[in-house]
């Protein structure tokens, strides 16, 4: 498949993988939960200051948002873009209602705006946005030119070698195949974790201050597990068109799961690795 064909048959709209549907928005909200506490420790460590500028590139659900500004303070503004500008502006009213912060929201592609309006920016945090990206490295690059002096750049980003349904059966790992085979088959790179330090050294970024990688295991209970199962998912249209995955296979792992779910044997998952990298821009 041409690389003109692979790109439209992801969504129609925004090239994305997973899709734009309301369950997608429902996996995305969930997820943003999972990472919420090693988002948090991420952005403490590097040290957001008071009052800030800070963007979200790829801000979603607007969770982030919301963690920057109460970092940052009530005199901090807090601007996310996203190329999916529905869940956007319904995470800035949601934020603009529940928050005492300053929020504003942009609808923006990343490859293709020659710029991120509204910087410089005290912070630009991006997460689980490069995999989704053509050229990663021009993304990183637009990114950190629309830093500020002194100010930060951070990414966190997945290492998708981890993610496995354990104890294994048939097909167990099949959501983690079919993520990466789609990204692959459009011209995106799924490894984009382990190569952050490279990535910023090829879009002229300095090497990180830090670089670590985390990760979680997910049970029944916690529904963590729902969310790993919720990328097959949205993922499956494009998979299907793409020739990565058959709808057979599909519902064969489907029955698997739930014939475990409902006993009583041990069923958990190890989720993808969270690489997070962070620098700051020289004076």
């Amino acid at each position: 498949m041409s690389q003109e064909n692979a790109s439209a048959a992801l969504d129609a709209d925004s090239g994305y993988a997973l899709g734009t549907t309301e369950k997608e928005y429902e996996r995305l909200r969930q997820q943003a939960q999972v990472w919420a506490d090693t988002t948090e420790a991420f952005l403490r460590r590097a040290g957001i200051p008071e009052g800030a500028r800070c963007l979200d590139v790829g801000s979603g659900p607007g969770e982030v948002m919301r963690l920057l500004s109460r970092l940052a303070g009530p005199s901090a503004t807090v601007t996310g873009v996203d190329i999916d500008g529905v869940i956007g502006r319904e995470a800035l009213r949601r934020l603009r209602d529940e928050e005492s912060g300053r929020f504003e929201f942009h609808e923006l592609d990343i490859e293709s705006a020659d710029r991120i309006p509204g910087g410089p920016y005290d912070v630009v945090f991006t997460r689980l946005v490069l995999l989704h990206l053509r050229n990663a490295v021009a993304g990183v690059r637009k990114m950190y030119e629309a830093v500020a002096p002194g100010g930060l750049l951070m990414v966190q980003d997945y290492d998708l070698r981890t993610w496995e349904t354990l104890p294994s059966f048939e097909d167990s790992d099949l959501p983690r195949e079919v993520l990466m085979e789609t990204l692959r088959a459009s011209g995106r790179e799924p490894l984009i974790g382990p190569k952050l330090p490279a990535i910023f050294q090829a879009a002229g970024v300095p090497e990180p201050v830090e670089c670590r990688q985390m990760g979680a295991m997910s049970f029944r209970k916690d529904g963590g597990m729902e969310v790993g199962f919720r990328v097959l998912h949205s993922t499956l249209p494009a998979a299907l068109r793409l020739g990565v995955v058959t709808e057979e296979r599909v519902q064969r792992f489907f029955a698997n799961v739930d014939q475990r779910m409902r006993g009583d044997e041990l069923l958990y998952q190890v989720s993808p690795s969270m690489v997070a990298a962070w620098v700051r821009k020289p004076l």
